[in-house]
C-alpha cells in the first residue's frame, strides 16, 4: 500500500535499524501518473483513541457494510436476508473500484498503480490507480481520495448497495468521459464508458477476509498463523467461517470435521445472530490478527509497510463508526468489547464499572499504541510481544458472549436469539480452547451448538476457567454477570466464585494442611517429652 505520513516522508535518506541499511528514496515515494496535489492531509483520521501512522479510513468502513447487513437481517425475513447476503458477498464501501472500457488499447502494458483521472458527474475530479491486470482496452481502477492517500475513504459506493438503492455514486467517475493518464513518461488520454451501477465493485468484502484465509494466512511467508492455524486444524476447512454463514443464510448444515452446525431447523432470529455475530467474530476476527501477524513479518523483513499493517489492523478491529474517541456506536469488535462490560461490569480504567468504555478496550488501545512505536523503531521482537498480548485479549468478548447467552438461555428463558448468539460466540472461540484442553472445548460445544437439547451455565464456565491461564487472561478480565436492578451479580454469575473442582483442591488442600500441621505439632510435643526423659 502506497500511503505514507509526512514522518515517513522524512526517511528518504538511508535510516541504520539494528545494523540494516534501510534504504528509502524520495522517488519510491511516487509512482507513476502521480500527478501533484496541493491540499495534503497531514494527520490520518483517528480511530477511537488510535492516532494512525498511514491513512486506513477506507479499511475502517468495513463495518459500513456490518452494519447494513445487520439492519437487513433485524428485518426477519427472506427478503431481508436476501439483501444481508448481497451485502456481504458484494460489500458496498470498502476498496471500491471500477472496471472500465476504454475506447482503445494504451499505447503500452499498464501496470498495476498507474493514476488514472476523469471526472464524475458532476465535473469534480476522480482518481483510481490500476488495480487488477489490464485486459487489452479494460482496466480495473481502484477509487483514490483527492487528496492522493490511497486509504481514504473514497466515496463511491455501489456494489451490493444496489439491492436497496443505497448505493453512493456521485462521486464515482462518470458513466461517460476522458481518463488521462502518464505511462512511460508519457501523457495519454481515452474515451471511455461503463455502467455506474454494474461495473462499480468492492474488493474489500465480510465474505472475502474469510475466502482469503488460505492465500492470505495459511500458504503464506510465516505461516499458518498461530490462531487462524488452531480454526483450520479444528474445523478442517480454511474457509470454516463464511461456510459458518452461508449454511445460517441458506438453513443448512456446516461440512466440518468437527463443530458442525444445523441451521435447517431455525427460523430468521436465531440464524440472523448467528451471521451477525460470526461476520465479526470469525471473519473480520481472524484478518485483525492476520494484519496484525503481518506487520511483524514486515518488520522482521526490514519493510516500512509494517506500521501500515499495524494501522490496518487497528481499523478492521475499530471500524469507522466509533468515530475519533469512541463514543458513538460502532459495530465491530471494540463495540462488541464495550457491550459486553455493562454486562459484566468491566467498564472503566479500574474495570468495575457498569458503563462508559470497557477497560478490555482501554487495555487495547496502550497496546495498539506500544506496538505502533516498536514497528516504527522496527523493534520487531517486543512488536511480536505485544502482538501476542493482543491476540489472546480478543478473546476476552468472545467468552463473555458465550457465557451471557448460557446463563440467559438456563435461567432468563432466552430462546432462539440467546441461542444463536451463545452458538455464534462459541464457534469462533472453540478451536483456541480445544488447543488448551480438548475436553473443555467438547463441554462448551455440546451446551451451546445449534440445537442443544440443554445448557449448563456452571459447565460452560468450569471449562473456559480450565482454560485462562494458557490464554494469559483471568476472571477479571471476564468480569460476571451483573443484575443492574439489583445492584448484584445473578447467582452463580460471580465475576471469581470458586468452581466446584477449584473447591475440591481447596478441601483437600486445607485436609492435606491440617494433617500436616498436626504432624509438625506431634512431632516437636514427643521431641520436648523426650528432652524432659533426659
Amino acid at each position: 500500500m502506497i500511503c505514507f505520513t509526512s514522518l515517513f516522508l522524512a526517511l528518504w535518506a538511508t535510516t541504520q535499524v539494528d545494523g540494516r541499511n534501510l534504504k528509502i528514496e524520495a522517488s519510491s515515494l511516487k509512482l507513476e501518473g502521480d500527478i501533484e496535489t496541493p491540499h495534503r492531509q497531514l494527520l490520518p483520521t483517528m480511530l477511537a483513541g488510535y492516532q494512525p501512522s498511514t491513512t486506513v479510513s477506507d479499511y475502517a468502513a468495513i463495518d459500513r457494510d456490518q452494519k447494513i447487513m445487520q439492519n437487513q437481517l433485524e428485518r426477519e425475513s427472506d427478503e431481508g436476508f436476501n439483501v444481508a447476503s448481497a451485502i456481504y458477498k458484494e460489500g458496498g464501501h470498502s476498496k471500491s473500484y471500477a472496471v472500465i472500457d476504454l475506447d482503445r488499447s494504451p499505447d503500452t502494458y499498464v501496470l498495476k498503480n498507474i493514476v488514472f483521472e476523469g471526472l464524475d458527474s458532476s465535473g469534480r475530479p476522480v482518481k483510481g490507480r490500476t488495480y487488477l491486470t489490464q485486459q487489452r482496452n479494460r482496466v480495473q481502477l481502484r477509487y483514490e481520495a483527492l487528496d492522493g492517500l490511497e486509504g481514504m475513504y473514497p466515496d463511491c459506493n455501489v456494489g451490493g448497495l444496489t439491492e436497496i438503492g443505497a448505493e453512493e455514486t456521485d462521486r464515482c467517475f462518470a458513466e461517460t468521459g476522458r481518463l488521462t493518464t502518464i505511462i512511460s513518461g508519457q501523457r495519454q488520454t481515452f474515451s471511455y464508458s461503463y455502467n455506474v451501477l454494474t461495473d462499480n465493485f468492492n474488493a474489500r468484502t465480510l465474505q472475502g477476509f474469510s475466502r482469503l484465509v488460505a492465500t492470505d494466512m495459511i500458504n503464506c511467508v510465516r505461516c499458518p498463523y498461530p490462531d487462524v492455524g488452531y480454526a483450520v486444524d479444528y474445523y478442517g476447512v480454511p474457509s470454516y467461517s463464511n461456510l459458518w454463514i452461508e449454511a445460517a443464510f441458506d438453513k443448512k448444515s456446516t461440512p466440518y470435521d468437527r463443530g458442525n452446525a444445523d441451521f435447517s431447523d431455525w427460523g430468521h432470529v436465531g440464524r440472523a445472530e448467528s451471521i451477525k455475530i460470526g461476520a465479526v467474530t470469525m471473519n473480520t476476527f481472524m484478518y485483525v490478527l492476520r494484519e496484525f501477524e503481518d506487520a511483524i513479518g514486515d518488520c522482521l523483513a526490514g519493510d516500512i509497510e509494517a506500521v501500515s499493517n499495524w494501522d490496518e489492523g487497528v481499523a478492521l478491529y475499530t471500524g469507522s463508526l466509533e468515530g475519533p474517541d469512541g463514543s458513538p456506536r460502532g459495530r465491530l469488535l471494540h463495540q462488541m468489547a464495550d457491550d459486553h462490560c455493562t454486562v459484566f461490569k468491566t467498564c472503566g480504567i479500574k474495570g468495575n464499572d457498569i458503563e462508559g468504555v470497557s477497560k478490555l478496550n482501554l487495555d487495547m488501545l496502550a497496546l495498539f499504541e506500544q506496538g505502533q512505536r516498536h514497528l516504527l523503531s522496527f523493534d520487531c521482537k517486543p512488536a511480536e510481544e505485544t502482538k501476542n498480548k493482543i491476540a489472546n485479549l480478543m478473546y476476552v468478548p468472545l467468552i463473555q458472549g458465550v457465557l451471557n447467552a448460557a446463563y440467559r438461555i438456563e435461567f432468563l428463558d432466552g430462546y432462539q436469539r440467546e441461542q444463536g448468539q451463545g452458538a455464534a460466540f462459541a464457534a469462533a472461540v472453540l478451536p483456541r480452547v480445544h488447543v488448551s484442553n480438548p475436553n473443555a472445548a467438547k463441554i462448551i460445544y455440546n451446551n451451546m451448538k445449534v440445537g442443544a437439547p440443554s445448557t449448563s451455565h456452571r459447565e460452560v464456565k468450569e471449562a473456559f476457567r480450565s482454560v485462562y491461564r494458557d490464554l494469559n487472561i483471568d476472571c477479571l478480565h471476564i468480569g460476571g454477570m451483573w443484575n443492574t436492578a439489583a445492584g448484584t451479580y445473578y447467582k452463580g454469575g460471580n465475576a471469581c466464585d470458586v468452581t466446584k473442582t477449584e473447591m475440591t483442591v481447596l478441601i483437600l488442600s486445607a485436609i492435606g494442611g491440617s494433617i500436616l500441621f498436626a504432624l509438625i505439632g506431634a512431632f516437636f510435643y514427643y521431641r520436648g517429652r523426650n528432652h524432659d526423659e533426659y
